[in-house]
């Protein structure tokens, strides 16, 4: 959702892992596809599917004025549909090859390698954080694995009214981890450390903190090694500042009362939570790494996929967010939304059936929601018919 939606609307919604992100919207919303490359992990096919996909996406840009679209659909390593739909910038066609702000996906990314340390020896899941960030409040009782999972009780900063006024002041000013902990420290904590959930971006800024300190490596450097390498997720980098490489989809947002581009706001407002750049390919891989536990034992990807969670605040064994992952029954599902990108991902994990897009605002676009959601369900209640996401 975008920033202000969220302070309106979080405390109502249990079942949501987002990075805060906004939209776009255009007129002439022309559909583009393309073929995977060669060196490309999966294979194009021509899957009867696929225009009805792309229909889809029209019809949803239509229906929300939005200004641009990527997406890809895959059954396994099967290509289903990828392509692009609208403008990038406004009067020039968007391109399935686009870079794009990642948001929410990223977070998972920490939490596995959180898990492979922990199993190095390197840091302990359940040793106090105060090792590491011993100022922090109440350092001693929170753990790195309550971070990963959202059980801290530490407020969230990006709820905070103070967080909203700074950075919609200038969005193209980053923040400092210091800077976040402070917003999120102005608020008392939500509960005593682990016992009950609440999403949190604070818990994902300490936690990222804690793997540099824990490593004395930077956090770019930790995934970069330790996922994107392995993966050969060429397109996707970590960034500190408002750098976005060529080809990337435009953003466009109305959420500060103008229509506007946003592409060039400063992700660091989000910092350890979606700070990179990517595209609809690139997260494809990782989804499908982190739903086979690619990078982990198979002790580590059992743990990390076990609701963990469930029975604290709302969360169940069929409904629950554990490690960066939020869980819909056979459903993995993540809502990533900043500055004008909203996006979707859904992994079925009996079918290997997974949806992906982003998606950027037009000037009467709703910027209260996330408006790839809607877009991302049919595509997948299109494939999955007989049990399709209930998020």
């Amino acid at each position: 959702m975008s920033v202000s939606s969220r302070l309106r609307r979080w405390p109502s919604t249990v079942f949501v892992a987002v990075l805060a992100m906004g939209l776009i919207t255009a007129g002439d919303n022309k559909t583009a596809t393309v073929s995977a490359s060669d060196d490309s992990p999966t294979t194009q096919a021509v899957d009867p599917d696929s225009q009805k996909i792309a229909d889809i996406v029209e019809q949803q840009m239509k229906e929300r004025d939005l200004t641009g679209a990527v997406y890809g659909v895959w059954r396994g390593d099967e290509v289903i549909a990828m392509g692009a739909a609208g403008d990038s910038p406004i009067g020039l066609p968007a391109t399935p090859e686009m870079l794009v702000r990642i948001g929410q996906p990223m977070e998972p990314m920490l939490s596995t390698v959180l898990l492979q340390l922990d199993g190095e020896g390197v840091l302990g899941l359940d040793e106090p954080i105060a090792k590491w960030l011993p100022d922090f409040p109440r350092a001693d009782q929170i753990t790195p694995r309550m971070l990963a999972s959202s059980t801290s009780g530490v407020s969230d900063y990006v709820t905070n009214p103070n967080f909203l006024k700074q950075f919609y002041a200038n969005p193209f000013t980053g923040f400092t981890s210091e800077q976040l902990f402070a917003l999120a420290n102005e608020r008392p904590p939500l509960f005593e450390p682990g016992t009950s959930f609440a999403y949190a971006h604070s818990d994902l800024v300490l936690l990222g903190e804690v793997l540099q300190k824990a490593t004395g490596e930077p956090l770019a450097d930790l995934l970069q090694d330790r996922i994107l390498d392995p993966l050969a997720m060429c397109d996707s980098t970590v960034v500190l500042t408002s750098q976005i490489s060529e080809p990337y989809l435009h953003a466009y947002t109305n959420e500060r009362g103008v229509f506007e581009d946003s592409t060039f706001w400063n992700p660091t407002a989000f910092l350890h939570s979606g700070n990179m750049t990517t595209t609809v390919a690139d997260v494809a891989t990782w989804i499908r790494a982190l739903a086979d536990g690619q990078l982990l034992s198979e002790q580590q990807h059992e743990a990390m996929m076990a609701p963990s969670t469930a029975g604290l605040g709302g969360l169940t064994d069929n409904k629950f967010f554990a490690y960066g992952v939020a869980h819909d029954g056979d459903w993995l599902f993540m809502n990533p939304a900043y500055a004008g990108y909203n996006g979707v991902v859904y992994y079925d994990t009996q079918t290997q059936t997974l949806v992906i897009a982003y998606v950027t605002l037009g000037p009467t676009s709703n910027a209260n929601t996330d408006n790839a959601l809607s877009l991302g369900k049919e595509i997948a209640t299109l494939l999955v018919p007989d049990r399709p996401p209930q998020v």
